[in-house]
């Protein structure tokens, strides 16, 4: 579960929630902060060494001290790239563990929301957060501690080599700080609005190209593609304008501290300069100035940087923030009931009322469903049966009234426990990427070959369970399948669940009446003694049923059935 505390400030938060990531990790975060100080003083130690090079060796006509500065100069150099090497490839494993140690919790807490939270949500949207905001907080989680110590390391070295050569040029490159501090803060509110605006765009796309890939066929159905070629270059046109005004926000504080920087660089010129022709400071002096000048100009962009980064992931982390604000509508219970073996699927509706908002779907809903016993569900589109579906699989609680499994309320039951014994095959299921074999494996993890390959031939499958069947490739959503292998697919993955209570959700829908007779027929061969629930607009498809139960005005109402067998079930 993410864990966000709106009342902290946004920056403490981003280290905060990467804080449990990072300690996994700490004995590299020691030895990468090691070595990138390492790493800044050797790169600081240079115009000391030039300093020693133009007034000791060349002025003072020293040659054996020149060659020696040169092969220290070498080693300096040979010895950076090796620290470089070694710290960058310890970063690179530090940053992927935190991002994706980030990108797996916020993926943690969506697969525990609640159906509507993704029927109002666009796809792209949760993309963008779930890809670009979680790497922009940790960016800063990690790049914002790191630079700051390295910086202030660099700083505190260069200042001291900068004093003990100069403290009157030391105080002239440092008056500048407090101008760069106040270009800094001018720039903040145009840098937030930039990246936020940049951040809004960006997910508009991720959501256009999400929404159109999936309905291709669609759109090439209806001539709509010259339409969505224009939606898509009016997207390019507002992410580019998003992009350059964030760009230009960028360049501006770059810029102005880049300015500042060089503005240094001149006054140790105009007064180092000035010095050195009248006699009061040496050659080497100056020049050695003039690269530290630039340098510690390096750790002051790094502060600047830090400062812009943080406005980045202030914006990215109030995403984030909005996302991990939606709570799971049900949850596990601490102490969860454990159902008695065997169980038998016993269902019971006990005045139930359920709505989405004011609009109420269930209304006093009351049934009892006998163990074993088959029934067929049936209502108006929108009546509410998907609804009563989800209920019992515990996707939502109903506001008022129970819901028992073997006579144990379900918001007792462990959720694993309570979907592993109520499965759902509905009229469009959903295959995973991969092969069948996959596919079967995504419910059942521990399955044989010889367990798959049953399953396959209890539902109808027998072609692909010999062979090279189990290795076929269901191909981009499922489209190497035919609808009606695709569910008896869903089906066999049903049988190796080996649930309790089945429920077929316009299973059969759309198929001709022949092959859905046929693959109830397998139904019922396969869960015979089991409870059965199939939601249905054609009757004739269903085979033997024990009750017909209609949801009509958000209550269950009882039907005598075509061909009933003796009452086995009550509707109240």
């Amino acid at each position: 579960m993410i864990r966000l505390d709106e009342k902290r400030s946004l920056p403490w938060q981003a280290l905060a929630w990467a804080l449990p990531i990072v300690r996994e990790r700490a004995a590299t975060v020691i030895g990468v902060v090691f070595l990138s100080c390492i790493g800044s003083a050797a790169a600081l130690l240079p115009p000391y060494l030039t300093q020693r090079l133009v007034d000791e060796g060349i002025v003072g006509g020293k040659v054996d001290l020149v060659l020696q500065l040169c092969v220290a100069f070498l080693a300096l150099m040979l010895a950076g790239v090796v620290v470089e090497t070694v710290s960058r490839l310890a970063y690179l494993k530090l940053s992927a563990h935190v991002l994706f140690g980030l990108r797996e919790e916020v993926y943690r807490h969506l697969q525990t929301l609640a159906p509507t939270y993704y029927a109002r949500t666009r796809g792209g949207e949760i993309l963008s957060r779930l890809d670009g905001d979680v790497a922009e907080v940790q960016r800063f989680a990690i790049d914002a501690p790191m630079a700051l110590l390295n910086g202030a390391f660099s700083l505190v070295v260069a200042m001291a080599l900068m004093l003990s050569l100069s403290p009157m040029l030391t105080a002239v490159v440092f008056a500048l700080v407090p101008l760069q501090v106040a270009a800094l803060m001018f720039t903040r509110p145009w840098l937030e609005r930039s990246t936020q605006d940049l951040r809004r765009q960006s997910a508009a796309m991720s959501s256009f190209f999400v929404e159109s890939l999936r309905a291709m066929k669609f759109i090439q159905a209806t001539n709509a593609a010259k339409r969505q070629e224009a939606g898509l270059r009016a997207h390019h046109g507002d992410y580019f304008a998003a992009l350059r005004r964030s760009q230009l926000a960028s360049l501006g504080a770059g810029g102005m501290q880049r300015i500042l920087s060089g503005f240094g660089v001149l006054l140790v010129f105009a007064v180092g300069g000035s010095m050195a022709a009248e006699g009061g400071m040496s050659v080497g002096v100056v020049v050695a100035f003039i690269a530290y000048t630039t340098r510690a100009a390096g750790p002051l962009q790094t502060l600047a940087g830090v400062f812009m980064g943080w406005q980045r992931a202030k914006v990215s982390l109030k995403r984030i923030q909005e996302l991990a604000a939606e709570r799971p509508t049900v949850t596990s219970p601490s102490h969860p009931v454990a159902l008695a073996e065997p169980m038998r699927g016993e269902l019971r509706l006990d005045a139930v009322r359920f709505g989405y908002g004011d609009q109420i779907v269930l209304d006093g809903a009351s049934l009892e469903v006998a163990a074993g016993s088959k029934i067929a569900l049936v209502g108006a589109s929108g009546a509410g049966k998907s609804t009563l579906i989800d209920l019992l699989q515990r996707h939502y609680d109903p506001v008022a009234g129970r819901l028992l499994f073997d006579g144990v309320q379900l918001d007792l039951l462990d959720l694993v426990e309570l979907r592993r014994r109520v499965v759902v095959v509905d009229q469009d299921p959903v295959l995973m990427p991969g092969s069948i074999r996959d596919n079967l494996r995504f419910v059942a993890p521990d399955a044989d070959e010889a367990a798959l390959q049953r399953a396959l031939m209890l539902a109808g499958l027998a072609k692909y369970a010999h062979g090279d069947g189990l290795a076929k490739p269901v191909g981009a959503s499922a489209s190497a399948l035919s609808r009606g292998e695709r569910l008896r697919i869903a089906l066999a993955r049903a049988i190796l669940q080996d649930p309790a209570v089945l429920i077929l959700d316009e299973t059969t829908s759309g198929l001709d009446l022949p092959v859905a007779q046929e693959i109830i027929a397998a139904v019922d061969r396969v869960f015979a003694g089991r409870t059965r629930i199939v939601i249905t607009h054609n009757l004739a498809s269903v085979g033997q049923l024990d009750r017909i139960v209609e949801l009509r005005g958000g209550s269950l109402v009882e039907h005598v059935p075509v061909r009933a067998a003796a009452p086995l079930l009550r509707a109240v």
